[in-house]
Formats: structure tokens, C-alpha cells, sequence
């Protein structure tokens, strides 16, 4: 498999991936921080960061999943769609974390809980 020089510069690469950045990464952890006074984080592995490391820690953590992605992305690229797949299912993730701290932030409930996952 031959890896093509598609990593650019780190800036475009942070354009790419800005709905990324602003759902999985702030998004997600902003309203983590909100919503952990009125509920609890029913994710096993950023339950057991919060309760070991603290909120600072699981930011650090998203940031370093950040670089992790762009040391990655070139040999993710080399398949037509692969990227472009990659960043929805991302993006998705991030906007449904988001979505379901703030309905505990504003309702008390999370998507989760109103689905019956929980």
C-alpha cells in the first residue's frame, strides 16, 4: 500500500475537520462540563478519566485524538470516500454527544435515557 504526501499543512487539515473539532471536541466536552452536575456520565471510559483525572484531562485527551487523526488521515485518504466517511461518522458522533448533554442540561433527561438504552 503506497501512502501519498496528503497531509499538508496542519491549518488546512484543522479546516477539514472544523465540524469535527467544534462537535466532538468543544461541543461534546462544553456541555460534558454542564451536564455532569445533573446526571452522571454513563460512558465507561470518559466516566472512569472524569472520576480518575478530572474534566481537564478527558479535553486533553479529545485534543490528542485531534493529532492522532492527522497523523492517520493520509493513509486513511488513500480510498475514494474513506475520509469523507471517516469525518461524518465522527462529526455524527459529536453532534449526537452534544445533543444528549444538553437535553440532561435542559430537561434532565438524556436522548438516551428517552430511548430506553439506559
Amino acid at each position: 500500500m503506497e501512502v501519498c504526501n496528503t497531509r499538508g499543512s496542519f491549518s488546512s487539515y484543522l479546516y477539514e475537520i472544523r465540524f469535527i473539532i467544534l462537535f466532538y471536541v468543544i461541543g461534546d466536552w462544553a456541555s460534558t462540563v454542564y451536564a455532569l452536575p445533573r446526571g452522571i456520565e454513563y460512558n465507561p471510559v470518559p466516566a472512569m478519566i472524569l472520576e480518575n483525572y478530572g474534566i481537564y484531562h478527558l479535553l486533553l485527551i479529545k485534543i490528542g485524538f485531534i493529532f492522532l487523526l492527522f497523523y492517520v488521515a493520509p493513509m486513511i485518504k488513500t480510498s475514494a470516500g474513506r475520509w469523507a466517511l471517516t469525518k461524518h461518522i465522527i462529526e455524527f458522533v459529536g453532534i449526537f454527544v452534544t445533543v444528549n448533554n444538553l437535553m440532561v442540561v435542559c430537561y434532565g433527561n438524556s436522548l438516551i435515557q428517552a430511548l430506553g438504552l439506559v
